[in-house]
């Protein structure tokens, strides 16, 4: 595949190269097949994406045709085509160009994914249209290749957001497009948290990124691991190479080892080329092993090599091909209670955790409660349009709902929740109704630990009242609608919590 010189290389490319490098040789001929289908029927392409983009709940009157062809359109065709030209810094650059646009246009990157799932979808459908039907292996293939494009975009989107933009690439903001979202307070990485237990976690994470030791990083299923991971890798010495992920869960156990470590042609059946491996794949940059538990101890032992002596052995090869790879592993486990049960070796355990990053559950920063869920509530209405949906906040009973709950699955419970009340809300303000909870589920009174919850929670509401306060400049009236209260009620919070406010 061409290559540039090392005065014209970017990150973008060589991070892009190696994702490249993930593509079989007839799943190129696949997308070369697929490329052809589409540009006959274009037209077919964009009116299926509308489609499915209208559907999206309150998300159809705010992106046209006309304005996702004009956004996405050119630098995907150009990507794609290169892919199929196997021209790698092509199909790099061509992704770096669409994510450090829509970075500059202020599109939230949550948009950007749904959009271009959406587009996968189409793409699936319109072949589908032409051929009857398509078979898993394209199905398999166009993932792959959204997930490329995806984390491709990434690297440059993130680096313009924070900035420091790569390149000369960005294009003007598109008519429409959201003006750059302000900073939000206690955000640190896509993360938000204002609590000691959090603060500590961001410190630990400016404290473990600087070096290219291995990462163990420990917490309840929602909490944010992947995002730690990927703070990591941004604020480490490794942010120019790729990032990428492996749910160990996911994959099957009989492709998990060849998925991780490659093959050579030939290995078995059904081998016609050589297969990289995902471990070479994040060669000069980071690779998070989620649910790092779920591994066989036979894998895990292997994997213990790579760790120790920086090689891996592609299954039917007999010798061992040197990698340069930051290890992050994570486990919704104990991982000490795993090492004694058997779920995780104790070598391998020793190996990860030279450093640890322990992510407290929601319950245990209370406190960070109402700030995530106007975070989510002002994310939902980027990506949905406030005029759509119209939801300015949550009323003071459902905020005090939200500081009762206990929250098994954290902070990803947190937002699914708010965004199906999001959805689903018939006014301006979200009350507890509109939560969903059902009667009689967890709440304050009947947790453990009562006294703590309780000093939370009066954290919490003091903490909304303060912000309705002095987001209102003063005015308790305009404070008191937006919580959802009388002003007589906010007389008696304010008496209660001692708080300052002008007359």
């Amino acid at each position: 595949m061409p290559s540039g010189t090392d005065a014209t290389r970017t990150p973008e490319t060589d991070a892009a190269q190696l994702y490249l490098q993930l593509f079989h040789a007839d799943e190129i001929e696949r997308l070369t097949r697929l490329i052809a289908t589409i540009r006959a029927h274009r037209e077919s392409l964009l009116q299926q994406w509308h489609d499915l983009y209208g559907a999206v709940p309150g998300a159809g009157l705010g992106y046209s045709k006309e304005l996702f062809q004009e956004t996405y359109v050119p630098y995907l065709r150009s990507a794609v085509v290169r892919l199929g030209d196997g021209d790698a810094e092509g199909f790099a650059k061509s992704c770096a160009i669409l994510g450090e646009h829509l970075a500059a246009s202020g599109v939230p990157f949550s948009v950007l994914v749904t959009h271009l799932n959406l587009l996968k979808e189409s793409c699936i459908a319109v072949v589908a249209g032409q051929l009857g039907d398509v078979d898993q292996a394209l199905r398999l293939t166009v993932d792959k290749l959204t997930a490329c494009c995806i984390s491709a975009a990434a690297d440059s989107y993130y680096r313009h957001v924070t900035g420091k933009p790569r390149g000369n690439h960005a294009a003007p903001a598109h008519p429409g497009a959201a003006p750059p979202a302000p900073e939000i307070p206690g955000a640190f990485h896509g993360m938000v948290g204002r609590s000691g237990a959090m603060q500590r976690v961001f410190a630990r994470i400016q404290r473990v990124a600087a070096s290219n030791m291995p990462v163990l990083i420990a917490g309840e299923t929602g909490t944010g691991k992947e995002l730690i991971a990927r703070a990591i890798h941004t604020l480490g010495p490794r942010r120019a190479g790729p990032f990428i992920a492996v749910n160990c869960a996911a994959l099957p156990r009989e492709l998990i080892e060849s998925e991780l470590f490659g093959y050579k042609r030939g290995a078995f059946s059904g081998a016609f080329t050589e297969h990289l491996g995902l471990i070479r794949a994040a060669m000069g940059g980071t690779l998070l092993l989620d649910e790092i538990t779920e591994m066989s101890p036979e894998l895990q032992a292997k994997l213990l090599r790579v760790v120790q002596e920086r090689s891996v052995r592609p299954v039917g090869s007999v010798t061992e091909v040197p990698v340069d790879v930051r290890i992050v592993a994570s486990t919704n486990r104990d991982p000490r209670d795993s090492v004694a049960s058997g779920a995780l070796r104790a070598d391998l355990y020793y190996r990860l955790c030279v450093s640890m990053v322990v992510v407290p559950p929601l319950r245990e920063r209370g406190e960070d409660i109402v700030l995530l869920a106007e975070h989510h509530l002002r994310e939902l209405n980027e990506r949905y349009g406030n005029t759509v949906c119209g939801v300015r906040g949550l009323t003071m009973d459902a905020m005090a709902e939200l500081l009762r709950r206990q929250w098994p699955g954290n902070v990803r419970e947190l937002f699914n929740v708010l965004e199906d009340a999001f959805t689903t809300c018939p006014g301006l303000h979200i009350t507890p109704t509109d939560l969903g909870f059902p009667p009689g589920g967890v709440s304050v009174a009947s947790a453990p630990h009562d006294a703590p919850e309780s000093e939370t929670f009066a954290a919490g509401e003091r903490a909304m009242i303060a912000r309705a306060l002095s987001a209102a400049r003063g005015n308790k009236l305009r404070a008191a609608q937006q919580l959802g209260i009388s002003r007589k009620k906010l007389y008696a919070k304010i008496a209660k919590y001692a708080l300052p406010c002008r007359h």
